[in-house]
């Protein structure tokens, strides 16, 4: 009987599990079943793994703490990746409850009487399951940390929409705003952050929640002040160290840009007492050593504080920060000179913080631009741009200063290297040749000196390696009981900065000791100020020629008139471009001016020289200075009485005539392009001859050329309209008119190609001469993509077999886009070349594996291939061939 009774009870317990499992039916039962499912089963492992994501962002999460930290670790796209996977476990499990534990039906209520309040509410719910707003929330949290940004808010909408009398509203709302204040839209979140603030019940858990995205929603706007009593108050009901650690950090750093010093020392004072991690409680040490009101503080104390912080080991990986802190330390007190020298050590020491490297070659070329020293400006702008990612706050502008300034560098190089080579052209040869011998022997003494350095460098290396082997290296038995060099994580640190410091960042590759080729900041600064460059000491890229040679020198500098009038034209386009990059680009008017004025000064007479009068009259004028203006508008006047220039300054309606007339064109224009329309070809002719004897100058003489052009054909043969057409090409190249010219002329030539060819063979019996008694070539021109090497193996056996007496060679070069010439040469006269080709014709061979219909052949003279060699046709060389050769 008890058997039984237990076998009964075990099928009544069955039969409500499968009951209760059913989504269809809304009973007490099937309720009380999927609600209690939900919530400890489907929801909490849902739920687990939000959080260890959520625990995954607080540990992994890297900051740059010379910005303002954001309020949410969370901001940073690369840490979506590395919780993917718990995120995708979240949402599984929310989409699991929905599809499994929803319950959407109505519930059946058997009474006569009629339905209650309680009764009607109940019947008008949209969802039985309590938990599944809890369950969609949980979705979109986790898409919000995946960076599914509208897949997050399109859920938070639905809860709102679906779920209005649920607990989870406040909190949705709460998600919602911050992914409007991420993508910076402002007026949604106010809007929702304000109705949550005058809120008058909120739980410890949501303010928690909401304080720091009120803080968030300003700080994105620069609102700093506005920020701070949030962050005050999100640190009152923050329970996670890590995270209250980070809101003291954030109030410290608002109070320091604020210009509230004070404050801010005092809240780096609690994140230290907090016991951060290192890098936190590194970085709020430096920044209070700064946070000081110049002429408060003990400046020399706080520089000993962090020369004390140099010293110590668990700050080797710091040393480039400690250093630009003492630079920014140095401008607070305006010493130039030594935050120029602690920012170059910062460079120096820089190792692995790429972001570091950036901002102090950023902040080394931002003092020399304001100087301006834009020669060195240009160095460490050129640097930073090397080192600075594209979204780096500002990149632009730095990317326009660099380039605007290595142009301007390059023409100061420019003057400077044509001025020393114009000296160095008057000295005596005996001079000149000592002076070069000089730079060489100077050039072979920096070389041994390096060569030296790299002995004692290899040696101190192999000391290194020995001491630690023995375990006799102080640092090495300190830090790790005289372990191998590279098992010492210390002594191989120590290494790695001194090899840094002396070579940089080098790749793993031969030849690794020469330095880059571009001469940038970049290569290694010493903190003394000095570039030094490893490069190639023997080779010369641009002329194959050592540098350790006289002629390496004397090929740049002027021998003769004509070279010394083109140094001469390279100073005064030099001095004019630099003009203008400081008027236009660098705003510099001051230096614009010296430059026109030295072009003036040097080159009176110049094609440059009129601009450069304007330009100073143009920037006087603006900075409302009368005399000189007036000055340099009287000189214009006085020397360029004819100039556009002059014109436009003595003429006040000078432009509007100028417009006028220009209509006057455009209308004459336009009534003959009308008459042409309506088929009047010999009156076009006549206004077209008319327009282009009046208006030589005017814009629309291309058009107008072309339209007479157009009138020829209309009533003149063919021939004479392609000649029309060739002449308007050749008159105005990279114009319109010329390129619908082309396109005619090529339609013409598939059309009538007779024509085309007649007029080649004309062109090659007056390009061409025949010569029968001078050297001979034999020449194959063959279209590329064929089996060149082949072809050229094949015509060297075909040479030995045949005329192997004659030491026949082959040169290969590019004639065309389209095609190769091989020339074999050489033969004595025509008569022994056309030998050659009688033999060629008579032995197919030679064009094994090759396409033989595409190859033309022909014996060509020395002075004719040259002219070959410009004109590309071989097409129309092949006409003169077969005119004088066949």
């Amino acid at each position: 009987m008890k058997v039984r009774k237990k076998i009964y009870i075990v099928f009544i317990a069955l039969g409500i599990t499968l009951v209760s499992c059913t989504t269809q039916k809304n009973t007490f039962v099937t309720r009380t079943y999927h609600n209690i499912t939900s919530k400890y089963n489907v929801l909490f492992n849902g739920t687990e793994s939000l959080k260890k994501g959520e625990k995954t962002i607080i540990e992994s999460g890297k900051d740059d703490y010379s910005e303002l930290l954001p309020v949410f670790l969370y901001e940073d796209k690369s840490i979506s990746g590395t919780i993917s996977a718990d995120m995708d476990r979240a949402i599984k499990k929310a989409e699991k409850l929905v599809s499994m534990h929803s319950i959407t039906v109505k519930p059946e209520i058997k009474t006569n009487k009629p339905l209650s309040e309680d009764q009607r509410e109940f019947l008008s719910k949209k969802e039985y399951n309590k938990w599944v707003d809890n369950n969609y929330l949980l979705m979109g949290k986790a898409q919000f940390y995946k960076h599914e940004f509208d897949k997050a808010k399109e859920t938070f909408l639905f809860i709102l929409n679906e779920y209005k009398s649920e607990k989870t509203l406040l909190e949705t709302r709460i998600w919602l705003a911050r992914i409007y204040n991420h993508l910076n839209e402002f007026n949604n979140s106010r809007e929702i952050l304000h109705a949550l603030e005058t809120q008058e019940k909120l739980s410890n858990y949501l303010k928690r929640l909401l304080y720091p995205t009120i803080a968030d929603f300003h700080i994105k706007q620069k609102e700093l002040d506005a920020a701070v009593p949030y962050l005050e108050k999100a640190l009152q009901y923050e329970k996670v160290k890590k995270i209250k650690v980070r809101y003291t950090y954030i109030l410290a750093q608002i109070n320091e840009r604020t210009g509230k010093l004070k404050k801010a020392s005092e809240y780096y004072r609690k994140v230290i007492k907090m016991n951060p991690p290192y890098e936190m409680a590194f970085n709020a040490q430096i920044s209070l050593a700064l946070a000081y009101e110049k002429g408060f503080g003990q400046v020399k104390d706080i520089e000993n504080q962090l020369v004390k912080m140099l010293r110590d080991d668990k700050n080797i990986d710091y040393l480039d920060q400690i250093y630009y802190a003492l630079g920014n330390l140095a401008i607070k007190e305006g010493n130039t000179p030594k935050a120029l020298e602690q920012y170059r050590y910062s460079v120096a020491y820089n190792t692995t913080n790429k972001d570091q490297k950036a901002r102090s070659y950023l902040t080394i070329a931002d003092i020399y631009y304001e100087m301006p020293d834009y020669v060195n400006a240009q160095a460490f702008y050129d640097s930073a741009v090397l080192q600075l990612n594209v979204d780096y706050p500002g990149y632009d502008l730095v990317y326009a200063k660099s380039k605007n300034l290595t142009n301007l560098v390059k023409q100061i190089n420019t003057v400077q290297l044509q001025d020393s080579v114009q000296k160095l052209a008057k000295l005596e040869e005996k001079d000149l040749l000592a002076f070069i011998d000089n730079i060489i022997n100077d050039l072979r003494k920096q070389e041994q000196e390096q060569s030296r350095l790299e002995q004692q460098r290899q040696l101190d290396a192999q000391f290194g390696r020995e001491m630690a082997s023995t375990g006799q290296a102080a640092t090495g038995a300190a830090a790790s009981g005289g372990k191998w060099y590279f098992y010492n994580e210390t002594a191989k640190s120590l290494g790695y900065k001194e090899f840094m410091l002396k070579w940089g960042n080098r790749r793993l590759e031969d030849n690794w000791r020469r330095g880059e080729k571009a001469s940038t900041a970049a290569n290694f600064i010493s903190p003394t100020g000095d570039s030094e460059f490893i490069t190639d000491s023997e080779v010369s890229e641009n002329a194959k020629l050592s540098n350790k040679t006289r002629e390496f020198y004397l090929k740049d500098i002027p021998a003769n008139d004509s070279m010394l009038t083109e140094s001469h034209r390279k100073i005064e386009q030099a001095l004019y471009n630099m003009g203008l990059i400081y008027k236009n680009d660098l705003k510099d008017t001051e230096k614009a001016a010296e430059s026109f004025k030295e072009l003036i000064k040097r080159y009176p007479a110049s094609e440059n020289a009129l601009r450069a009068y304007y330009n100073l009259y143009s920037m006087y004028k603006l900075q409302n200075n009368t005399a000189l203006s007036e000055l340099y508008k009287a000189k214009i006047i006085e020397l360029y009485p004819n100039s556009t220039y002059a014109k436009m300054l003595t003429n006040p309606d000078y432009i509007k005539e100028l417009e006028q007339e220009e209509n006057k064109v455009k209308n004459y224009y336009t009534q003959t392009y009308d008459l042409y329309l309506r088929n009047n070809f010999d009156e076009v002719i006549a206004r077209c001859d008319h327009a282009l004897a009046s208006f030589p100058d005017d814009i629309l003489v291309p058009q107008f050329a072309y339209l007479k052009a157009l009138s020829t054909g209309r009533t003149q043969d063919i021939k004479t309209f392609r000649e029309n057409l060739l002449e308007i090409i050749a008159r105005f190249p990279g114009t319109e008119v010329s390129e619908n010219a082309k396109n005619i002329v090529s339609y013409l030539d598939k059309e009538k190609p007779e024509m085309k060819a007649e007029e080649d063979k004309e062109i090659a019996l007056k390009l061409y001469e025949a010569s029968d008694s001078t050297v001979h070539y034999f020449a194959f021109v063959v279209p590329k993509g064929q089996n060149i090497n082949q072809f050229i193996f094949n015509i060297i056996n075909f040479n030995l077999d045949y005329f192997d007496a004659l030491n026949l060679k082959i040169e290969n070069i590019e004639l065309n886009n389209e095609q190769s010439l091989l020339t074999v040469r050489q033969f004595k006269d025509k008569s022994q070349s056309m030998e050659y080709y009688t033999q060629v014709m008579a032995n197919k061979a030679i064009f094994n594996d090759i396409e033989s219909e595409s190859i033309i052949m022909f014996a060509i003279s020395a002075s004719n291939l040259e002219i070959l060699k410009t004109d590309k046709l071989a097409g129309r060389y092949l006409m003169f061939f077969k005119e004088n050769y066949r």
